[in-house]
């Protein structure tokens, strides 16, 4: 080979390798950078669509909710209240049974059962109930009521309390009790 031909060899070699050299060290990983930051961008780009498609909905959305809150307020309004008061009811019942008493009456005030059900459907505060008991029974079966009443989760404070008539051996007296309940306290039953 001659000397000028051997030269435009080498140069063309050393051009060629120079190629291949800028090809794999410069190109290929600024390609591949090239082609990994326009797939961020794409994803970037569809996740701000969709935040824009949420923050569109979201307004429906909202009204959607509040118009269920407003009727869960109301439903449980009158279910929590209505159950409630009356497994509030049953135990009063039960614990007059059980201290040897007539329990003749329970009588919310009806004003009272209605505030009831508008307070509960407005927050989330403590119902409270006034009650009153009308009962049948000795002395000693009533005072033993009082202090087991007086014990129970429920009871807030006592109002009114009157006894009428006197016991003879033939006839129990007459008692009314008046005293606030906390609505939704139940005992543990074992």
């Amino acid at each position: 080979m001659t000397a000028p031909r051997q030269r435009v060899a080498i140069y063309a070699a050393g051009i060629l390798a120079m190629l291949v050299l800028w090809y794999f060290t410069v190109y290929t990983p600024a390609s591949k950078k090239l082609t990994s930051e326009r797939n961020e961008v794409n994803q970037a780009l569809r996740q701000l669509d969709d935040y824009g498609r949420t923050i569109r909905e979201l307004p429906e959305f909202l009204k959607a909710n509040e118009k269920l809150e407003a009727v869960r307020r109301e439903l449980n309004s009158s279910l929590y209240a209505k159950n409630e008061i009356m497994d509030l009811f049953h135990q009063l019942s039960s614990d007059a049974q059980n201290h040897n008493l007539q329990l003749v009456q329970i009588s919310p005030p009806v004003s009272e059962l209605l505030e009831l059900n508008r307070q509960a459907s407005a927050d989330n505060a403590p119902l409270f109930l006034n009650l009153t008991l009308d009962l049948q029974g000795n002395y000693v079966d009533f005072g033993r009521f009082i202090g087991e009443l007086e014990s129970k989760p429920y009871f807030r404070s006592m109002r009114n309390c009157s006894i009428r008539g006197a016991q003879t051996p033939e006839r129990n007296i007459d008692m009314s009790l008046s005293f606030k309940a906390l609505i939704g306290t139940r005992e543990a039953t074992s």
